[in-house]
């Protein structure tokens, strides 16, 4: 087994949904779902103004908070589509030991939540980079900036560069979770998600089981279990296990996110919901 190697990455690595950072165990993405177009979402499991608030804990040392939020319905040349952020902020304690200023966007289609623009804004420590992806499905093309920054934010490496899609769509990481909390998982051993990522654009197998319980701040909750195959990159360069634990009824709500490190786990524990008008039926109290 490889060792855990700590390095950046790591409240977007394991905060970012289903956290799609250069998969391993995957399969080209003309292998499965190459239907036609079998994205369209009839029923959202979201609304304008969720706010979902996570604690983040190395062990039972309290690292940060982020939050999951939809901020918006808009309209542009190519019609209606949400818009999507996660931000993650270390605490001021654990400032001392690694200061983190996350924030990700994605803006998604409003009929197959399949990202028209993505962004991803890492403040982690020493390193500090974004990225910035536009969708063209019609020519199955993604165009990628990258920029890795040096101290005073001047820019150090700078990429860009085309990736090819298939036509009926790709998700990133944020965008990804979200469609995953519109599907049906009843009787779905496995699911795959078509993702990309920087150069690369994969199926991603996700290993579902369950119901569990599960119990946090929020509450205590009936889940399904899914265990995303997992990234070469970021901070858990590792073959550890990861885990998301989803609300089992028809919204889906992340409840907790857990990875092992060498020594414990980082979790995402959900602490309070906002924004949800709809009774959440795998809520048990």
């Amino acid at each position: 087994m490889r060792k855990i190697h700590f390095t950046t990455g790591l409240f977007a690595t394991l905060f970012l949904g289903v956290l799609f950072v250069n998969f391993a165990l995957t399969q080209n993405i003309d292998d499965a779902n190459s239907d036609a177009n079998p994205y369209l979402v009839s029923e959202l499991p979201f609304e304008i103004g969720e706010r979902l608030i996570f604690r983040l804990r190395y062990g039972f040392i309290s690292a940060g908070k982020a939050e999951m939020k939809v901020l918006g319905l808009k309209t542009n040349d190519y019609g209606n589509y949400y818009h999507i952020q996660t931000t993650a902020r270390s605490t001021r304690t654990f400032d001392w030991v690694f200061k983190v200023r996350d924030v990700v966007n994605s803006y998604m289609n409003a009929r197959t939540l399949h990202p028209i623009h993505f962004e991803k804004l890492l403040r982690e420590g020493n390193y500090k980079a974004d990225t910035f992806v536009d969708y063209f499905y019609e020519d199955s093309v993604a165009r990628v900036k990258y920029l890795r920054y040096k101290d005073g934010m001047k820019i150090k490496k700078r990429e860009e560069y085309e990736v090819k899609i298939p036509a009926t769509g790709v998700f990133d990481a944020l965008s990804a979770f979200y469609y995953i909390r519109t599907l049906d998982l009843n009787g779905i051993d496995t699911l795959y998600v078509p993702a990309h990522e920087k150069k690369k654009v994969y199926n991603l197998p996700i290993a579902i089981s369950g119901p569990e319980i599960v119990t946090v701040k929020a509450g205590k909750f009936r889940c399904w279990r899914l265990e995303p195959a997992l990234m070469e990159e970021g901070i858990f360069k590792h073959e550890g296990k990861l885990t998301i634990w989803l609300t089992d009824d028809n919204l889906k709500i992340p409840v907790q996110m857990k990875t092992k490190v060498l020594v414990g786990h980082i979790t995402a524990e959900l602490i309070e919901i906002k924004g949800i008008s709809k009774k959440i039926p795998a809520k048990l109290n």
